[in-house]
């Protein structure tokens, strides 16, 4: 197994460097004085500390436009690494990087059957799956620096802790992880939400919301590169919204997921499956399958699940105003979704940007994993 993790008492400018090197990639001593403001002498009392500590390394050389080579520094494989474990409804992925994103080994497993909560057999797959990743690094990755479990989540109701983590507590001590190691639960929408604005399809925007469709929903609002979390940790709890909302249906707790996900919506498909049209679809993707080859059904349901979503997204504009939506989940990342979504927005509300998540479904347990780097480095750097 990995190495204990080691803490440091490193100067601010050593901190600065070692975040510069994680967060940009290898950098030569002169780039990274100009970007830090680091004077030649300050930087290399910098680099000799930080590769003396096995966090830093030489990486070849570079040669600038003076034709003069310069020794290109990364972190080193020993700095550590981090887990992002993400505990779904249809699968368990895990995946190990190391603190400047690269990934270095990855495991997932398909469930039986979806779950909408987290049970005995996936914290049991999970803890499987972790002990496989680890057993493939053992040591050559340096310590093991922090753990991000991507899992539901939902807002207290009984005045307790902000946050109640469904089902997740039977996961942390099935992992058997150093005591040292810090394990952060983290919502698993906002963890895409996190991978989509980090390296997916909302890079460099301001203002975006992520909204999941799938086995269950729910919303990512980040805002100058924060989520958006609100005072009871609940932001983008979507699936709480008053549904049905009329004068002859009273709201129910949770009935907008149960309306609006994968299982109902496949239910609904059952119910308008033709007899001549073979077997009912067993799942979404499925449904999705047939629509795009052309049946006219399938294609129809999905065109009115569209216009369902779209009702949602009208609602999340209509209170954030965001300048780009990102559709994300088992469901909502199929692009056969967008052209009757972006038909009712447009018609109920203004033209706001939306298009599908560019990291399909590795954005939750990616976005687990620059949430535990971050996490890392804020202890280290």
């Amino acid at each position: 197994m990995s190495a204990v993790p080691v803490r440091y008492d490193l100067p601010d400018s050593a901190r600065a460097v070692l975040r510069a090197l994680a967060t940009n990639g290898p950098a030569t001593r002169p780039t990274l004085s100009d970007e830090l403001r680091l004077s030649k002498p300050t930087m290399s009392t910098v680099i000799a500390e930080l590769t003396q500590l096995g966090l830093v390394a030489e990486q070849g050389s570079s040669r600038g436009v003076t034709g003069r080579s310069a020794v290109v520094y990364s972190l080193a494989r020993t700095a550590g690494h981090v887990l992002g474990v993400d505990v779904g409804a249809t699968r368990i992925r895990v995946s190990a990087h190391s603190l400047d994103g690269q990934r270095l080994a990855s495991a997932e497993q398909r469930l039986s059957q979806r779950r909408h909560n987290v049970t005995r057999s996936s914290v049991a797959a999970a803890a499987d799956l972790v002990a496989k990743v680890r057993a493939r690094i053992g040591d050559s990755a340096g310590p093991l620096r922090d753990v991000v479990v991507a899992a539901p989540t939902m807002p207290a109701t009984n005045g307790g802790e902000s946050q109640q983590i469904d089902g997740v507590e039977g996961l942390l001590p099935a992992l058997h992880l150093p005591d040292d190691v810090p394990v952060i639960v983290e919502n698993n929408v906002n963890c895409a939400a996190i991978a989509e604005h980090r390296t997916g399809a909302a890079r460099d925007q301001s203002l975006f919301a992520y909204l999941q469709i799938g086995v269950k929903i729910g919303v990512g609002v980040v805002i100058d590169g924060k989520v958006l979390r609100g005072a009871h940790g609940a932001a983008g709890e979507v699936s709480w919204m008053p549904f049905p909302w009329s004068p002859r249906s009273a709201p129910k707790r949770g009935e907008l997921e149960d309306y609006l996900g994968s299982d109902a919506l496949i239910q609904r498909a059952r119910k308008a499956w033709p007899t001549s049209a073979g077997a009912p679809l067993d799942d979404a993707e499925a449904l999705f399958a047939a629509a795009g080859r052309g049946d006219a059904v399938a294609r129809q349901l999905v065109d009115q699940h569209a216009r369902d979503v779209a009702r949602l997204v009208v609602a999340v504009m209509s209170v954030v105003d965001p300048g780009l939506v990102v559709l994300g989940g088992g469901v909502g990342h199929n692009p056969l979704m967008l052209p009757e979504l972006r038909r009712v927005v447009r018609t109920v509300a203004w033209n706001t940007e939306i298009t599908n998540g560019a990291l399909g479904e590795q954005a939750t347990v990616l976005g687990a994993v620059h949430v535990a780097i971050s996490h890392a480095l804020d202890r280290i750097a």
